[in-house]
């Protein structure tokens, strides 16, 4: 027996080491050695504080914080192994004087089965900057246009700063920071959120993804206005020079303003007035003019709508000069009051009128018509041509009288108006009154 398990026995070590390497062949053949890539693998980043306790920043440059990873096993691994399981890291403790981390790849399960693991990318390539920090104040800015005879009024921020802090490259650049509100069709108040952008001094928007913000998002309360047209109405003061005068017309540029308002002052609003002590025309020879900041006259709460419109007014006080001319007024439009009881007063007859001189603008003069220019004399204020001695207060005879003319607005008479008034012994039927013509069966007394 022993013979024959020795017989051949070369041959029979030959055959077993055959049969070995076809069978690692066979297997070789059925579950190979392969390998396959993995993207879009985060590297994880290790002791960050290495950099940050120095008050420094970093920024991952070239996207180096996502490599691919190539993985080599048989298949039969490389079946069970998933892109979840290959995990990069970059310890920045073992940063280099060239501000490169070596990553490091591995995988959480089958590590053992694995012949290489691999990143396309070797290492991880960092940027890093002073921190610096800084305030920015947040504006409102509107778009759009709200519903036809509305403007958009004030807005009030929940939060009116935010702070930055990030790369000193980044930050230094940053001028302001902008909250956007859409008021498109507006015709009420409007709450919105609105997330915060930062802008550089070329108005260019900032990317924030270096950067922290304290604040992100804000509320915004933006009052939408309603609007109307109102007219300016003027006063002045003074006096012209002598021989000139306001003709009483004043205009202003623009004649009436938009203003947007709301509550109780708005609705009762009807005019902007600018008061005459504003304006002056002591002295003037000629029309005077005033460019007046509309802005000044408008009760709180109201505001200008326009925009195209700074509150800049023109306005113009017209200043004419005067002229004299002669006018007959008639007698008969002479009154004589205060006569006392039992007694008649009557003017003497001058021909029927009365020529008086007036001065006004030319305007005021051309349109004077003298029938309807009346008199008055105050017989309580006459002076006796005669006195009687031991007679006091009014007597008959013949009194030297005052007119007070009563002449439109804008005339003024120019010299004083002296007439004679007999006053007489009333008849019976008389008593106290006025009376304008002689009495009857008197002769009526003649001169002026």
């Amino acid at each position: 027996m022993r013979q024959k398990l020795t017989n051949n026995l070369g041959l029979k070590l030959i055959s077993v080491a055959l049969s070995v390497i076809v069978w690692l062949i066979v297997v070789s053949i059925d579950d190979p050695v392969i390998s396959r890539t993995y993207n879009g693998i985060e590297v994880e980043l290790l002791n960050t504080e290495a950099i940050t306790s120095q008050g420094k920043v970093y920024e991952v440059l070239d996207g180096s914080n996502v490599v691919s990873v190539t993985v080599s096993a048989k298949r039969s691994v490389l079946e069970k192994i998933s892109r979840d399981y290959i995990k990069a890291s970059a310890d920045l403790k073992e940063m280099t004087i060239l501000n490169s981390v070596e990553i490091d790849v591995r995988s959480t399960r089958y590590s053992d089965m694995i012949s290489s693991i691999t990143p396309l990318t070797k290492n991880l390539k960092i940027d890093i900057e002073d921190l610096e920090k800084k305030q920015l104040s947040i504006n409102v800015e509107t778009v759009g246009n709200p519903a036809k005879g509305y403007v958009v009024g004030s807005n009030s921020p929940s939060v009116n700063i935010t702070s930055v802090s990030g790369p000193a490259s980044v930050v230094s650049r940053l001028s302001k920071a902008i909250a956007t509100v859409d008021v498109s069709g507006a015709s009420s108040d409007i709450r919105a959120s609105s997330r915060v952008v930062l802008y550089d001094g070329n108005g260019d928007v900032v990317n924030t993804s270096a950067l922290t913000l304290g604040v992100t998002d804000i509320l915004v309360d933006v009052a939408i206005l309603e609007t109307k047209e109102v007219p300016i109405t003027v006063g002045y003061s003074g006096t012209p020079a002598d021989g000139y005068a306001a003709t009483g017309k004043v205009s202003t540029d623009p004649e009436a303003i938009l203003v947007a308002g709301s509550g109780s002052a708005y609705n009762s609003l009807t005019e902007i007035n600018i008061p005459g002590e504003d304006l002056s025309v002591n002295g003037a020879t000629g029309n005077i003019m005033h460019n007046i900041d509309i802005n000044d006259y408008l009760p709180s709460g109201i505001r200008l709508a326009s925009e195209d419109f700074d509150g800049a007014v023109e306005v113009t006080v017209y200043i004419g000069e005067l002229e004299n001319t002669v006018i007959d007024v008639p007698t008969a439009n002479i009154t004589i009051d205060n006569v006392p009881a039992g007694f008649a007063a009557a003017v003497v007859d001058i021909g029927g009128a009365k020529r008086i001189e007036v001065q006004g603008l030319h305007d005021d003069l051309s349109g004077i018509d003298a029938s309807r220019i009346t008199g008055t004399i105050d017989a309580s204020s006459m002076n006796a041509r005669e006195t009687i001695e031991g007679v006091t207060g009014l007597h008959p005879g013949s009194y030297d009288a005052m007119v007070r003319w009563n002449v439109p607005s804008g005339i003024t008479v120019v010299n004083s108006s002296m007439m004679e008034v007999s006053v007489y012994i009333a008849p019976e039927a008389g008593g106290e009154g006025t009376a304008i013509e002689a009495l009857p069966d008197t002769p009526a007394p003649t001169g002026e």
